[in-house]
């Protein structure tokens, strides 16, 4: 009889306690528990950080892999331009394309891609470009206009095959870097196949001969297509692990007579099934480079709609626990222009009001509840606060209907409100940092909006640097007042801005732009470790580099309180606000985790 020991060359140790850092593959017998355990891999799809737009990509494999990735052109409300870069957590804007185009052709990595061919408006074009990591350039066209067609391969050693010219192509070209020559024909003619290898290794699977689908599968060695084990559900423009080799690839998503969110491995001579994707779609974009890890991003549903979502696929010994927002209790009073202070499990919600009322309501949030505390000295709105749920300050803001700024200070003590230092300039809809001694209040709008910025030592406010950029108010900020960071807000009525400063404690210098306006928002965390969030599909992430997309409030508003004295870009808090409507809600940012997925092992 087989056993254990014979198959692997030793026994199942016994330990009186689990192992504190066991490896994939491992097993033991735990004797305190009477237990069977051991580590095994496990495969799983996980939400990361939206695109920056929704769109459908009508393409079958963006640019890369699932740590360095790009989403090439596309259609939205419209065909679009747009690249976008992602990092392994959530994506910002990169280059232009200097053609804007959808069912496009792609190959190559994030420093080193290739867009060719595509639809785009008014008709398909031959234009062929390299991206270089930041821009785009034009290079020699390829022979034949197509789109929704097949692609892999490199930068200098690219093959595209597939589509419609119209009618449905079964040619195949090759990109030598420089230029393109014809390679043998597809067995099967056909539309938005599954692709992924290399130029003289590459699959097309599935696809659409016209409006029907097929589940054919064909390897090219570079010279000639053979036919080979099909796929096990036929479907068309669904999205690959682009990046990935002949013989270790993922397929997902697509179109039968509906989205679908089937997933298949493939292994260069067999397809076996997945586990599912969450968001079922098509047209979608795809990186990855190999069976166990992949990106799914974009696409539209059946109604038409497009999706932002994105997703990873991971094959290993961790659960993936992804980043999210989750509702938590809300705020006892509802109430927008609050002032908010502390951290996610900390926090303190000061004033705000409603569009015919003033609050001084002052609320402490434990980590699970919020609690109603002494109200403020001065009822008010559209005041800045920061600091510490036990030492925290307030200032400027206005009464109601009296719409002149203020310039009061007030501390708080973790159980009442006394007043401080008087501002040099009166301010409302601005933003605050640092600590109770250690503060600053930036921008605002007195009238008319200000770059000034003024530094509070527990006393009194003296100037510090103003920014570098426009007038702006509505601002959000965070940090501390030698490394402090705003970024968002207005400069006009009506509008909203990319604009991020970074402070030092005597200057503001620009930083990276946001990748998208955000105004009326809050931002968590310090300086190097940002998260800002408000209305609208995505939040975004700051490194100290650069911001990158991350989940999105699941109540989107502006107006808002936050968290802003967080010790990173990992856990935030959002409450209150307005969607116009005066809200409560409360809701609380976990970054994304990992934890070893360890079982115990039954007989049956």
């Amino acid at each position: 009889m087989t056993n254990y020991r014979s198959l692997v060359g030793q026994k199942i140790k016994k330990v009186s306690s689990d192992p504190s850092n066991p490896l994939e593959g491992q097993i033991w017998y735990n004797t305190t528990t009477g237990t069977l355990k051991g580590v095994p891999q496990l495969s799983a799809w996980s939400s990361s950080g939206n695109l920056i737009t929704a769109k459908a990509r009508y393409t079958t494999g963006g640019v890369g892999t699932q740590t360095a990735a790009l989403a090439v052109g596309g259609y939205s409300t419209a065909i679009v331009t747009d690249t976008e870069e992602y990092n392994g957590s959530g994506w910002a804007v990169g280059g232009a394309l200097g053609t804007g185009r959808y069912g496009t052709y792609t190959a190559g990595t994030q420093t080193a891609g290739l867009a060719a061919t595509g639809k785009a408006s008014p008709g398909v074009v031959t234009n062929v470009e390299e991206y270089d990591g930041s821009s785009w350039s034009e290079v020699n066209n390829n022979s034949a206009g197509r789109f929704l067609g097949s692609s892999c391969g490199t930068q200098t050693a690219a093959l595209i095959y597939g589509g419609v010219t119209p009618p449905e192509s079964n040619a195949t070209e090759e990109y030598d870097g420089t230029n393109w020559t014809s390679g043998g024909n597809l067995n099967t003619a056909r539309n938005t196949a599954f692709s992924f290898g290399s130029q003289t290794a590459a699959v097309a699977a599935g696809g659409g001969p016209g409006s029907g689908n097929t589940d054919a599968t064909e390897h090219y060695d570079g010279s000639t297509w053979t036919t080979v084990n099909s796929m096990g559900t036929a479907r068309r423009s669904g999205a690959a692990s682009i990046a990935s080799p002949q013989s270790s690839g993922l397929a997902f998503g697509g179109f039968t007579n509906d989205e679908v969110t089937t997933t298949e491995k493939y292994d260069g001579t067999t397809w076996t099934a997945s586990p599912a994707m969450g968001t079922g779609r098509y047209g979608l974009g795809g990186a990855g480079d190999s069976s166990g890890s992949a990106l799914a991003f974009g696409g539209q549903d059946n109604s038409s709609n497009t999706f932002s979502a994105t997703e990873e696929f991971n094959q290993s010994a961790n659960v993936v626990t992804a980043a999210a927002w989750s509702s938590t209790p809300n705020l006892g009073t509802a109430r927008y222009g609050l002032a908010g202070s502390g951290t996610s499990t900390a926090a303190l919600a000061s004033g705000g009001g409603t569009t015919t009322a003033v609050y001084g309501n002052t609320e402490e949030w434990d980590g699970s509840s919020w609690s109603e505390q002494n109200d403020l000295s001065t009822s008010r709105r559209q005041l800045a606060g920061a600091g510490l749920q036990t030492a925290a300050f307030v200032c400027g803001g206005k009464l109601q209907p009296n719409n002149d700024a203020r310039t009061d200070t007030e501390h708080y003590n973790g159980s009442s409100w006394t007043g401080g230092g008087t501002m040099s300039n009166a301010r409302r809809l601005h933003s605050a940092l640092g600590t109770q001694t250690a503060g600053l209040a930036v921008a605002g709008f007195a009238p008319p909006a200000t770059t000034t910025c003024e530094e509070y030592n527990g006393s009194s406010w003296t100037s510090g640097g103003g920014l570098s950029g426009s007038a702006r108010y509505r601002t959000a900020s965070c940090g501390i007042q030698t490394a402090g960071l705003v970024c968002g807000g207005a400069d006009a009525p009506g509008s909203a801005i990319t604009l991020t400063e970074e402070y030092d404690g005597t200057n503001w210098t620009a930083g990276s732009a946001l990748n998208a306006v955000k105004n009326a928002s809050a931002l968590s965390g310090t300086q190097d470790s940002a998260i800002v969030f408000t209305t609208g599909a995505i939040s975004e992430s700051y490194d100290g580099t650069s911001w990158v997309t991350s989940p999105g409030l699941t109540s989107a508003r502006g107006n808002l309180g936050g968290s802003n004295n967080a010790p990173n870009n990992s856990s935030a808090l959002a409450f209150g606000g307005s969607d116009p409507s005066i809200l409560a809600n409360s809701e609380e940012f976990t970054g994304e985790s990992t934890s070893l997925n360890v079982k115990q092992i039954l007989s049956s």
